[in-house]
């Protein structure tokens, strides 16, 4: 299958992206900050590399030595909630990044094919539900900015000729997702207090709708996609909508706990209503390509907490 390069392979989506590939027979290289080479988990040693994507000589030379025939961008600044003071990094970190490592691969590697992890959170605070590639892009934060410039920057080097798609994703979990994150936090949260370890759950907006799908799944979504003949961007998502308190009361179900019991909703954390539900449409994908997405919201639920209870 030739040679692939995934950055941010220490993270969540490149675990499962560098598993994936390496069962199909790719030659599987790995791309992460320095001091991530041992959470490239799924990346052979030897083809754990951190040279960083704002040094063009030292990204050019792994270029050329690797020739990877398919490009998948994951590295990423992906926490939504920045302060001010961290406008700047995740610009730098997210639009300067990408634009380096796609001029270069175009340059240095014509043949090769590019896919960006976008986020549904270009889309902002949508005027309809769900959204689909058709969606008015309109990011309301500075992350949903800069992977909208990005987004945009993968279409400017397609209609240059390069085979470059963007995969809007909207929220993927699983068990190796990072603490910041609300799922994760309930998770583990509901774990302690199970053991004694814990006597509440700070939460904010509970009735906040979110399209959550299993990683593994959005994974292969942007495997296929560089597969496909024709060169595109697609909304990856379940189309099912979830609030967080559905999936807080599903994971204190599970573990025998009420919810109500342990539950305090923190000003602090709640946020505006939406007046439409972030959720995708994938209709586009699944007509496409025939992907569709295998896990369900109690499937996702079962595999965080059977992970987490190992701990």
């Amino acid at each position: 299958m030739g040679s692939a390069l995934v950055t941010g392979a220490g993270g969540q989506d490149g675990y499962f992206l560098g598993a994936l590939l390496s069962q199909k027979g790719y030659e599987v290289h790995g791309l992460d900050k320095p001091g991530s080479e041992n959470r490239m988990e799924a990346v052979d040693p030897a083809c754990r590399w951190n040279v960083s994507l704002f040094d063009e000589e030292a990204l050019r030379d792994l270029l050329r030595k690797i020739q990877p025939s398919e490009i998948y961008h994951l590295a990423a600044f992906s926490f939504v909630n920045t302060s001010p003071e961290q406008e700047r990094e995740v610009l730098k970190n997210n639009l300067e990044a990408t634009h380096n490592l796609i001029s270069l691969c175009k340059s240095e590697l014509p043949g090769s094919r590019f896919c960006l992890a976008a986020s549904a959170e270009i889309f902002g605070t949508p005027d309809h539900s769900p959204q689909s590639e058709q969606s008015p892009v309109q990011p309301c934060n500075i992350y949903g900015v800069s992977k909208a410039a990005c987004h945009h920057l993968v279409g400017m080097y397609r209609s240059l000729g390069y085979f470059a798609c963007s995969a809007i994703l909207f929220n993927h979990e699983s068990s190796r997702r990072g603490d910041q994150f609300v799922t994760q936090k309930i998770v583990k949260t509901a774990i302690q207090i199970q053991r004694g370890q814990a006597n509440e759950l700070r939460l904010g907006s509970m009735d906040a709708v979110r399209d959550w799908g299993f990683a593994g799944d959005y994974m292969l979504a942007m495997w296929m996609m560089l597969q496909n003949d024709t060169a595109a961007d697609y909304v990856i998502a379940t189309g099912h909508g979830h609030t967080v308190r559905d999936f807080a009361e599903l994971v204190f179900q599970k573990l025998g706990l009420n919810l109500d019991d342990w539950l305090v909703v923190d000003p602090e954390f709640v946020r505006p209503a939406e007046p439409f539900p972030r959720v995708g449409d994938a209709s586009r994908i699944r007509a496409d390509l025939g992907w569709s997405s295998n896990y369900d919201l109690e499937a996702i639920v079962d595999e965080m907490l059977q992970a987490a209870l190992k701990i």
